[in-house]
């Protein structure tokens, strides 16, 4: 009966390491990912072309699939930020406004991940940029005048 213990107990243990390794080696991946999209970035502002930010954005949304937006690391929000200023950037040069659109997507999903950093600075800088992607495709908030003029 104690060598069927110590068996399962030794099968527990196995798993149980299994599964941590699997773990850290998901959070490597994840973090090369989002280097990936980085360079891609990069590369994309160098070349003065959109193409590349295809793939970072690919790169980054399965870098975030390794980890719950709360568990996230902030380096993938670094990256997610440089991808919106990147697609603003080139898109307002180009005049797409698909990338524009692109970009203010980006910012959004900034927003959230430094929200759940406990970022509030990099928040309300992420929102101006939204406002102005915003602006950029024609959404601009008109305020009604208070008084009309007879």
């Amino acid at each position: 009966m104690f060598l069927f213990l110590n068996k399962k107990s030794t099968k527990a243990a196995s798993v149980e390491t299994l599964n941590r390794e699997l773990a850290d080696t998901d959070a490597r991946l994840a973090l090369l990912k989002a280097e990936v999209a980085a360079q891609m970035i990069k590369l994309a502002g160098q070349t003065n072309d959109l193409a590349p930010l295809r793939q970072a954005e690919e790169s980054l949304m399965a870098a975030r699939n390794y980890y719950s937006f709360e568990n996230t690391p902030v380096e993938i929000g670094m990256v997610q930020t440089a991808l919106g200023d990147m697609l603003l950037h080139l898109g307002r040069k180009a005049s797409d406004k698909g990338a524009i659109v692109r970009a203010r997507d980006a910012y959004r999903a900034a927003i959230t991940l430094a929200s759940l950093h406990g970022d509030d600075s990099q928040r309300e800088a992420l929102r101006k940029k939204v406002k102005l992607a915003e602006s950029y495709m024609g959404l601009r908030k008109i305020t009604p005048p208070l008084f009309r003029v007879a």
